[in-house]
């Protein structure tokens, strides 16, 4: 799950018998869910609370249907909650998924890289119209070429990961670095060899004139954060985001709580090798601790409300031909914000209403489990319950 990129939607298809039951797996504040409709989807949420148990079940026969193994949760309002875990976190060790399984979470890791950039903006350690020439000063284009381009993704930088489809592990390292990064080099022998290559390559169109998904603008933000903060990207995660909000099982190493990734593509591991996911898709982290990552985002504990605005405006507004609605380091569709991806085995989505009355996660470690046709399942469910 290496970008933010989207599958086509799917059909609801039938299913066995009805297996999840719903629970809370962390504390989420949400929008007052005792009206007749709700603001975000427009949802009476009266009528989705009486029929819970349906709406539930007929969740379940989705979660069946498309065979999905990895872990679910949604939350609607204050009163409707779903979650399902389901598959293997490791067959070997007899462990199943669950809330507090540790995946990969791919392009998702872009949301806290953009948060650290604007911290680091609210406390002029940086500013986001610096050029990159100040903390790149050998980059050709560095003159060129913003801090904020790189957020909204308008730099023209190319992309180190080639994505194929969406629906399979076919991403992979672009050129020559496949080969170049190797699995027992250290985290910063890997980064070395990206930016290199980053920076030897020509840019594929003017600053600020188009947008494209490069995972190579989320790289480098991570070693801004590090000059800025004076700080490896890692601990300043840890400490700016993770510590205050308790994700105490978000980080970059895999560990033994660390789900294995099955049926994946032999050409996907070097995505997996240290130091290569880095700032645009390296972080390990559970569905709990993404839901305190959404309530802290979304009840001001991260961002001032100048900087949480940016975040979530779209930044690409002006940009001619353009259909994507992307803030910084999400796509938004009115007052949803959303990324999803897929790499390796891996495959999540975060898709949340920035006014609190919507949550959705998933995370998967199976090639054929697709997150994006489940959410689109869950929604269709939904419609009859729109005010």
């Amino acid at each position: 799950m290496c970008g933010c990129n989207s599958g086509e939607e799917s059909e609801t298809e039938p299913a066995t018998q009805a297996t999840t039951a719903p629970a809370t797996v962390a504390p989420t504040t949400a929008a007052p869910a005792t009206k007749d409709s709700a603001d975000g989807q427009g949802y009476n949420y009266v009528a989705i609370k009486k029929k819970s148990g349906e709406i539930i079940s007929q969740f379940d026969k989705i979660v069946e249907a498309k065979n999905f193994n990895g872990t679910i949760y949604m939350k609607l309002g204050n009163d409707f909650e779903y979650l399902s875990s389901k598959g293997a976190a490791n067959s070997n060790k007899h462990i199943d998924n669950s809330v507090n399984t540790r995946f990969y979470i791919g392009g998702i890791t872009k949301q806290f890289t953009a948060a650290a950039v604007l911290m680091l903006s609210e406390k002029k350690k940086l500013s986001l119209d610096d050029t990159l020439d100040k903390y790149f000063p050998d980059y050709e284009a560095g003159g060129k070429v913003t801090v904020k381009q790189l957020l909204n993704m308008t730099s023209g930088i190319n992309t180190y990961v080639l994505h194929n489809d969406i629906t399979t592990p076919s991403n992979y390292l672009i050129g020559d670095l496949d080969e170049k990064v190797k699995e027992d080099n250290s985290a910063k022998e890997n980064k070395e060899l990206i930016l290199d290559w980053i920076f030897s390559q020509k840019l594929i169109f003017a600053p600020g004139t188009k947008f494209d998904e490069s995972e190579s603008n989320y790289f480098l933000l991570g070693e801004i954060i590090e000059q800025a903060s004076g700080m490896s990207y890692a601990d300043y995660l840890k400490t700016a985001i993770f510590a205050p909000l308790g994700m105490g099982s978000s980080n970059f190493e895999p560990d033994e709580k660390m789900a294995l990734a099955y049926d994946k593509a032999a050409n996907t591991k070097s995505l997996n090798y240290k130091g290569v996911g880095y700032s645009a898709f390296g972080m390990i982290s559970n569905v709990s601790d993404l839901l305190k990552w959404t309530d802290g985002l979304l009840n001001n504990q991260v961002l001032a409300p100048a900087s949480f605005k940016l975040m979530f405006s779209n930044q690409v507004s002006g940009i001619k031909d353009n259909k994507i609605s992307y803030g910084f380091g999400v796509k938004m569709n009115g007052k949803t914000a959303f990324i999803n991806g897929k790499y390796d085995a891996f495959g999540s989505i975060l898709s949340y209403n920035t006014d609190k009355s919507e949550i959705f996660v998933s995370l998967t470690n199976y090639t054929a489990s697709d997150n994006k046709a489940v959410r689109d399942n869950f929604k269709k469910v939904l419609q009859k319950y729109s005010a």
